[in-house]
Parts: structure tokens; C-alpha cells; sequence
């Protein structure tokens, strides 16, 4: 099956050969689908951190279940499907047994070396936790929240960055998602200094960001081009954060960089998959990035009422749709791999999970939308934006 799935997916992007995109709900089932089977490849109920077409499935991954939670919860509501808040909570369980006594979750796959702290990791992790509690009003998830997100501000430096912790040991402004995760966590535990922190955190990545909206500091390694993926975390970060703390600026610091990538957004929807400090873009597409782009615009529909930019998270949307197999091998139908061609060098070869969790929200987003435009009632005086 392995060498199958490799071949296929080798010689299909060498062809150039692409899906023929069906309805909305059909790439959703089949994104969702590719997710069970992540969890099921395990000897856990954590979630397969990506298909390696050379090596197989990989171990499961704490910091990309942590966020995958919600998006199960999601798709659960809206298409009344109890399998799916099922496995939501086996995997936010299986979180609490994976937290470390200071509190913070481990980087990396639970591949059984010995645990290490990770800023970012425990970040995601909020959501999962935050959700679960919400959703299952279990006491054990607001705990791990507020041990998590304690020890989050506990290591933070005073700047609102973190120095330790950190994958490569370097800095990162996409940490921006940690300061949402931190705010939307401290209106669960009401902890006014994780809120602080989380405050601080963005003030620094807003400081981060030049004036063509473009962020220092937004790639894995330092002096690197960042790809789409970062990119997309860190206004996402801002975006969000800052309408859970009620503070414009960062909101706008976000869209800045949004409004950049949709004037850099091809006409079929695609972008690059790494882009300079210049906006230059690379020759390969960063799938992942993408369907977080989609997910960003359709949130910035929302808050500010232009529905230019759903119709900028549409195309996307549509774009990625080609790129998701329905056919081929289990470990790969239903997935996206990490770049397009697959040999593009974000995920090298791999179906990460976080590809169509992501790609999950978007077409969720996408339903969310065309909910709310049914029951909006049009301004008669506005022109449509």
C-alpha cells in the first residue's frame, strides 16, 4: 500500500492531474474520514501526526490533536454526526494523560523519547481542552487548561516572546497563536494574568510586522523565507486574538497581512507556498497554508462585513478541492499532502493531519457563511461589497 500510495501521488503531480471538485459536504465527509483514520492508526486515541509515503504512519501527535478537537466538535454540529464528538472527546482525554507535571504538553510525536516542554504545542492544546470543557462541562479539562495556560505565562518572557521552549530554539511571531489560545483560554479560567500575557504577546507580534505587512521572525529557521503555513498562523493569531480582547489594532495588524495575500492570489484561487519579505512567492503551493487562508478570510467576512473576502475564501477552497484525492490508497484518500507537488518542500512527502483539519474548517466556514447570508436581510442603501 505504501509504495502504491507514493507512486500514485508522484506520478499525479508530475502529470499535473487534479480532482474534479463535488459538492462542499462530499470534500468535508472525506476530509473528516482521512482524520478517523489518522486516529485509528495509532495505539492511542491521539491523532497520526502525518502519512509518510516512505515511512508509513507516523506517531500521534499531541500539539495537532489539541486542535483538531474543536474542528470534530464542529463538523459534529453541523452535520449531527455523534462518531465524530465521540472521538473529539477520546482524543481531549487522551491529552490529559499526556500533560507534563509542569503543566505544559510535549513537543513533538509521542514517539517515546523522553518528553520535552513546547511553547507552541501547549498553545494548540488550549483549544482542544477549552472546547472539551465546554462541550462536556468535565472539570478535568478546565484544570489542564488552567495548569497549561499558567505555565505558558509562567516561562514567557517579559517582551511577551518566548526564548525557551521553542522549536529550533529560535523565536518564532507566529507564536501569535499561543496569544489567542492564552485569551480565549483566560475567558474560560478567568485568570487575569494569562490574559495579560496573551496581551503582551501580541503587542510584540504586531511590533514584528513591517510596513508591506509582511512579519520578522516568521519562519522555522532563522533567515529563512517563511512559508504559507507560518505565515497564516501568525494572522490568524492576531486576528483572532484580538477580537477575543476586544483590541482593533491587533485585528488590523492581521488583515494587513491578509489583504496582502489576497492581492497576491492567483485567479484560480491558489498561492505560493513561501513568500519573502517582499511578498515574493515561491514555486510550490503550501496546501495547509492555503485552506487557513480561506478560513481567515471567511473569519474577516464576518468582522468587518465585506464579503469580498469570502468570496477570496471560496476560490481557495475550490483550488484545494483539486488537490484531494478521493481514490488511491486509505492513507492518503481524502488527505492533502503537505505541498503540491508533493516533493515541494513544506512537508516533504507527507500527509500532514493538519492539512485537511484545516481544509475541514474552511469548508465548514463555507456552510457557516451560506447559513448566515440565507437569513441576512440585505441594506437596501449599501452597495454589495
Amino acid at each position: 500500500m505504501r509504495l502504491r500510495a507514493l507512486t500514485e501521488t508522484v506520478y499525479r503531480d508530475l502529470r499535473g492531474k487534479e480532482t474534479t471538485p463535488r459538492a462542499d459536504a462530499a470534500h468535508l465527509d472525506a476530509a473528516i474520514e482521512w482524520l478517523y483514520r489518522a486516529q485509528d492508526a495509532t495505539d492511542s486515541d491521539g491523532c497520526a501526526a502525518t502519512y509518510n509515503l516512505v515511512l508509513g504512519w507516523e506517531p500521534a501527535y499531541p500539539e495537532t490533536t489539541g486542535y483538531i478537537v474543536p474542528t470534530l466538535y464542529d463538523y459534529a454540529e453541523t452535520v449531527d454526526e455523534p462518531v465524530a464528538r465521540q472521538r473529539a472527546e477520546r482524543m481531549a482525554r487522551w491529552l490529559l494523560n499526556v500533560q507534563l507535571d509542569s503543566g505544559a504538553f510535549p513537543a513533538g510525536t509521542m514517539d517515546g523519547d523522553p518528553p520535552e516542554a513546547s511553547v507552541f504545542n501547549t498553545g494548540q492544546i488550549l483549544f482542544g481542552l477549552g472546547r472539551a470543557y465546554q462541550e462536556t462541562g468535565d472539570d478535568a479539562f478546565l484544570n489542564a487548561l488552567r495548569r497549561a495556560s499558567e505555565w505558558l505565562a509562567d516561562v514567557q518572557d517579559g517582551d511577551g516572546s518566548w526564548t525557551e521552549h521553542t522549536y529550533n530554539d529560535t523565536v518564532h511571531v507566529y507564536t501569535a497563536r499561543v496569544g489567542w489560545a492564552m485569551a480565549a483560554a483566560s475567558q474560560l479560567t478567568g485568570d487575569d494574568r494569562v490574559e495579560a500575557a496573551a496581551r503582551r504577546n501580541l503587542e510584540w507580534a504586531s511590533a514584528l510586522q513591517r510596513e508591506n505587512g509582511t512579519f520578522r521572525r516568521c519562519a522555522f529557521e532563522p533567515n529563512k523565507t517563511p512559508v504559507l503555513h507560518t505565515i497564516a498562523y501568525t494572522v490568524r493569531g492576531l486576528v483572532e486574538g484580538g477580537s477575543v480582547l476586544n483590541e482593533p489594532s491587533f485585528v488590523e495588524s492581521g488583515r494587513l497581512a491578509a489583504d496582502q495575500l489576497r492581492d497576491q492570489q492567483a485567479a484560480d484561487g491558489s498561492l505560493a507556498g513561501a513568500y519573502d519579505a517582499e511578498w515574493t512567492g515561491a514555486s510550490f503551493r503550501c496546501l495547509t497554508g492555503s485552506a487557513q487562508m480561506a478560513v481567515i478570510w471567511y473569519r474577516l467576512a464576518e468582522l468587518t462585513g465585506d464579503h469580498a473576502y469570502a468570496r477570496a475564501g471560496q476560490t481557495a477552497i475550490q483550488r484545494l478541492k483539486r488537490a484531494q484525492r478521493f481514490d488511491g490508497p486509505g492513507p492518503v484518500a481524502g488527505g492533502l499532502a503537505g505541498s503540491r507537488p508533493v516533493w515541494g518542500r513544506y512537508m516533504w512527502l507527507r500527509y500532514p493531519n493538519w492539512a485537511p483539519k484545516f481544509f475541514a474548517d474552511a469548508l465548514l466556514a463555507t456552510i457557516d457563511d451560506e447559513r448566515s447570508s440565507a437569513t441576512r436581510t440585505p441594506d437596501p442603501t449599501k452597495p454589495e461589497q
